[in-house]
C-alpha cells in the first residue's frame, strides 16, 4: 500500500470527502453520492471499500450510516498520513474537534455555574480549545492562513474563547450559551472547509 500515503494527502480527494460529508450532514445523499463515486474511482482498497460501502448505504437510504463510513473513512486517511509522517491542516482540525468536543457538550447541557467543579472544567476547556485554534492556525499553509474566511473562523473563535472565562466568572449560563454556539458554528464551519 506505498501509494496509499500520498493519496491520503491528496487535497482534491480530501476536498471530495468533506464534500461527501456535508451533503450527508444535511441530508442530501444524491449530491454526497456524486462526491463518493469520484472517490471510488480515485482511491485504492482499503479505501475504496469504505466508499462502496458509504454508497451503499445511501443506496438503502440510511444516510446515517454513510456519514459514518465517510467520517471512518476520513480517519483512515488520516492514520495513513500519520504513519507516513505527513500532517496536514486536515490532521489538526480533526484534533481540534476532539478537543472542542469537551467544551461543547456544555451546549446542549447547561452547567450549574454556581457550582465551582464544572466552571473550572469550562475554563480549562476552553483554554485547551483556543490552543487547538492556535495550533490549526500555526500549522495552516500560508494561502489558508492569509484567506480572509479562515480568519474570521479562527479569530472569530480565538475571540470567543477568550471571553468564556467572563460568562463562567458571572455565573451567566445564557453568555456562556451564547459562546457556546458561537464556537460550535465557527468549528463546524472549520472542520467543513479544512477537515
Amino acid at each position: 500500500m506505498a501509494q496509499a500515503p500520498n493519496v491520503a494527502a491528496d487535497e482534491s480527494i480530501l476536498a471530495d470527502r468533506r464534500l461527501a460529508a456535508g451533503y450527508l450532514r444535511t441530508g442530501n445523499g444524491d449530491l454526497a453520492a456524486l462526491a463518493l463515486e469520484r472517490l471510488q474511482k480515485a482511491l485504492p482498497a482499503p479505501y475504496k471499500d469504505r466508499v462502496a460501502t458509504a454508497l451503499a448505504a445511501i443506496d438503502a437510504g440510511d444516510l446515517a450510516a454513510a456519514a459514518a463510513t465517510t467520517e471512518a473513512l476520513a480517519a483512515d486517511l488520516s492514520a495513513a498520513r500519520r504513519a507516513a509522517g505527513t500532517r496536514l491542516l486536515a490532521d489538526c482540525v480533526r484534533e481540534l474537534s476532539d478537543t472542542f468536543a469537551s467544551l461543547d457538550r456544555h451546549r446542549t447541557k447547561a452547567p450549574d455555574l454556581a457550582d465551582a467543579a464544572p466552571g473550572a472544567a469550562i475554563t480549562t476547556a476552553a483554554k485547551d480549545s483556543d490552543a487547538a485554534f492556535a495550533r490549526c492556525d500555526a500549522e495552516a499553509p500560508a494561502p489558508v492562513k492569509a484567506d480572509a474566511d479562515f480568519r474570521r473562523i479562527v479569530d472569530g473563535a480565538r475571540a470567543s474563547l477568550a471571553r468564556i472565562p467572563e460568562a463562567v466568572a458571572a455565573r451567566d449560563p445564557d453568555l456562556l450559551h451564547r459562546f457556546l454556539i458561537e464556537l460550535r458554528a465557527y468549528e463546524q464551519i472549520l472542520r467543513f472547509r479544512h477537515g
